[in-house]
C-alpha cells in the first residue's frame, strides 16, 4: 500500500501543478470563474450513479454482521434507548433527559439514542435498531451533500461529490456502528445544506436552524463550533444584504426553542445548580462529570496543550497519522492518504472565490464553506487529545474541498477524470476488501465479540445467578461489562433499578441474579443454578474439573451441564 499512496499521490501533484501552471497564465476577466465543467453525456451520468448505488449497497450490506460484536458506547445508547421506548425513562429512571447520564464520570449525547427509539418500539432491541440511526443519517449526508454541491455548480459536480462521500474510508466505518458524537457531522452538513438553499428561499434557513440545533444533542464541542459558525455565518449574510435582520431574529429564536434544554443542562453542570425536571424533560446535574478537562481553557499549562493541540490536529487531520482501529484503517486513512493536495487546493480556490466570485449567491455559499472549515479546524485546537471521532466535523469539510479541485481539474481537462477515475477506482476497491476481510477481523476483538457471543449463549438458559467476569475492556473494567450483559441479555430497566424482581421467568433482584466479579473461590461448588462467563486467560486459576465448559475463544462459559 506504501508504493501505491506515494505513486498516487505523485500523480495527483502532477495533476495540481499542471492545472495551477496552466490557469495562472490566464487571465480570470469573467465572474471570478476559473473554468466550466461540460455537461456530462448520458452514459456517464448514469455511471455515476450507479457507482453511488453500489458503495451505498455496500455500506448497508451486512452491517448488523460487520462489525462483529458490539461497541461499549453503542450498547450504552441502545439500552438507554430501549428504556426510553419502554418507560420514557433513561436505565436509571431519569424521564426523557436532554443528555444522558452515561458512565457518571463522562456523559453521552442523547440524540442518536432518542433515534434509537422507534427502531426498538417496532423491532426490539438488536445490533441492527442500535446501528441504524447513524447508518440513515450518514445516506442523509450523502444526499445533503448532493443538494449543496448543485446548488453551488450543477447536478454533474454534485454526482462528483456524492461518489467520493459514498467511498469516502471515515464516512463509510463510522456509518456501521453507533457512536452518538458521530451524528454531529451529518446533522450539521443538512443544516449546511438547508442554509444554503436559504440565501434564495428563507425559509430553509428556519429549517437549519432545527438541524444546527440538533448537533447540539450528537455532541459536546458543538457548543463551541455551531455557534461560533452560525455567528460569522448571520454577519456575513447580513452585510451581504442575503438576509434581513428579522430573519436572523427568528432563526435565533427555532435555534434555541430547539436547543434551549441542552443549554440550561450544561449552564446547570457549570454552576453547579440542581436538577430540574419538567414534565417533557428532564436537564440533570452531572456532579462527578470530569468533561472539563478534555478541553484547552480549563489546562493547567494552556500554551503548552495549545501548541499540543495543533500538533496533533495536523498529525490527525492533514497528515492522517494512525488513529484508533475503529475510526480508520492506516493504509487508507480518513480520505485516502494521496487526498491532502486536493484538500489544500480546494481550500484555496473556495477562499479565492470567495473575495472573487461576482455572483452574490455564489460568493456566499464559498464564505460559509471557508468558515464552516475554520470552525471545523478550531476544535481540534480547543479539544485536548483529540480523535477521528472527537474531530469527526472537519471530515465532510475536507471531502467538499477535494470535490471542489477535482471538480476544476476535470473542468479544464475533460481527460483528466482518468487520474481520478484510476486512482479512487482502484483504493475504494483495496479499502472494501480490506475492510470487509483483514479489518473484520482485527475489529472483532476491540468490540468484544466473543463475550457477545457468550452473552447469546447463555439468554435461554435457567440460572439464578451469573457470575461475568469484570476485565472485558481492561481489569476491573465493571461498567463495561455490565452495560455490555444489558443490551446482550436485554436486561429490562426497573429490573436493573430494583423497581422489579421478575426477569426471565425468574423472580431474583438483579444485583443478586447478575455479579460482575470472578469466581470468589479457586474450586467453586457445582451448582446446576450458576453460570460462569470468565476470561479463558483466567481459566487455569481455578478448578472447574467437574463443570462444563463452552469455548468462545477469549471466553469460556461454565455451567454444570
Amino acid at each position: 500500500m506504501l508504493y501505491i499512496n506515494a505513486l498516487f499521490l505523485m500523480i495527483i501533484l502532477a495533476a495540481i501543478v499542471l492545472f495551477i501552471v496552466d490557469n495562472v497564465k490566464k487571465e480570470d476577466s469573467e465572474d471570478g470563474k476559473i473554468v466550466e465543467l461540460t455537461q456530462f453525456n448520458k452514459i456517464a451520468g448514469y455511471v455515476l450513479i450507479a457507482l453511488i448505488a453500489v458503495f451505498v449497497f455496500l455500506r448497508i450490506y451486512g452491517f448488523g454482521e460487520v462489525p462483529g460484536g458490539v461497541n461499549q458506547d453503542g450498547a450504552m445508547a441502545a439500552v438507554d434507548a430501549k428504556a426510553l421506548a419502554d418507560y420514557g425513562t433513561d436505565r436509571f429512571g431519569t424521564k426523557l433527559p436532554a443528555h444522558l447520564y452515561a458512565w457518571g464520570y463522562g456523559q453521552m449525547s442523547s440524540l442518536m439514542s432518542y433515534c434509537m427509539v422507534p427502531f426498538i418500539k417496532l423491532f426490539g432491541l438488536n445490533v441492527i435498531t442500535m446501528r441504524l440511526p447513524i447508518l440513515l443519517a450518514s445516506l442523509m449526508g450523502i444526499a445533503a451533500f448532493f443538494f449543496l454541491f448543485k446548488k453551488l455548480f450543477s447536478k454533474d459536480a454534485a454526482l462528483i461529490a456524492a461518489l467520493l462521500v459514498a467511498v469516502n474510508p471515515w464516512h463509510f466505518m463510522q456509518s456501521r456502528w453507533a457512536l452518538d458524537c458521530n451524528m454531529f457531522p451529518h446533522m450539521f452538513i443538512i443544516g449546511l445544506m438547508f442554509l444554503v438553499y436559504g440565501i434564495s428561499r428563507k425559509r430553509y434557513v428556519y429549517i437549519s436552524m432545527i438541524f444546527f440545533a440538533l448537533c447540539m444533542y450528537s455532541y459536546g464541542v458543538a457548543f463551541y463550533m455551531v455557534p461560533l459558525f452560525l455567528l460569522a455565518a448571520a454577519i456575513v449574510l447580513l452585510v451581504m444584504k442575503l438576509i434581513k435582520l428579522r430573519d436572523v431574529v427568528l432563526a435565533i429564536v427555532i435555534y434555541f426553542v430547539v436547543s434551549l434544554p441542552i443549554y440550561i443542562t450544561m449552564l446547570i453542570n457549570a454552576k453547579g445548580w440542581d436538577t430540574i425536571s419538567l414534565p417533557f424533560v428532564t436537564m440533570q446535574s452531572f456532579p462527578d462529570s470530569v468533561r472539563t478537562n478534555d478541553m484547552l481553557f480549563f489546562s493547567d499549562t494552556p500554551v503548552t496543550q495549545l501548541f499540543q493541540n495543533i500538533k496533533t490536529t495536523i498529525n490527525l487531520v492533514f497528515l492522517q497519522k494512525p488513529d484508533l482501529i475503529w475510526n480508520s484503517i492506516d493504509a487508507f486513512g480518513t480520505i485516502y492518504l494521496c487526498s491532502i493536495p486536493l484538500v489544500f487546493m480546494g481550500f484555496v480556490i473556495c477562499l479565492y472565490k470567495s473575495i472573487k466570485e461576482k455572483e452574490a449567491d455564489k460568493k456566499a455559499i464559498y464564505r460559509l464553506l471557508v468558515i464552516y472549515s475554520v470552525c471545523a479546524a478550531l476544535v481540534g485546537v480547543f479539544i485536548n487529545g483529540v480523535n477521528v471521532n472527537r474531530i469527526n466535523i472537519i471530515f465532510y469539510a475536507n471531502i467538499i474541498f477535494m470535490a471542489v479541485s477535482i471538480y476544476h481539474i476535470v473542468s479544464w481537462k475533460k481527460y483528466s477524470s482518468a487520474v481520478f477515475v484510476v486512482a479512487y477506482g482502484v483504493l475504494s476497491v483495496l479499502f472494501i476488501v480490506n475492510y470487509f476481510n483483514t479489518w473484520e477481523g482485527q475489529i472483532e476483538k476491540c468490540f468484544y465479540s466473543d463475550f457477545m457471543d457468550a452473552l447469546y449463549y447463555i439468554e435461554d438458559m435457567d440460572y439464578d445467578k451469573c457470575y461475568i467476569t469484570p476485565d472485558t475492556q481492561y481489569e476491573g473494567s465493571v461498567n463495561v461489562s455490565e452495560i455490555l450483559t444489558m443490551f446482550g441479555l436485554d436486561i429490562d430497566a426497573e429490573y436493573f433499578q430494583g423497581k422489579t424482581n421478575e426477569f426471565g421467568g425468574k423472580s431474583i433482584p438483579y444485583h443478586e441474579r447478575y455479579i460482575y466479579s470472578n469466581p470468589t473461590e479457586n474450586k467453586p461448588a457445582l451448582d446446576d443454578k450458576v453460570i460462569y462467563i470468565i476470561r479463558s486467560s483466567a481459566y487455569n486459576n481455578y478448578d472447574f474439573s467437574e463443570w462444563v465448559v463452552d469455548d468462545f475463544n477469549d471466553y469460556y462459559v461454565i455451567t454444570a451441564e
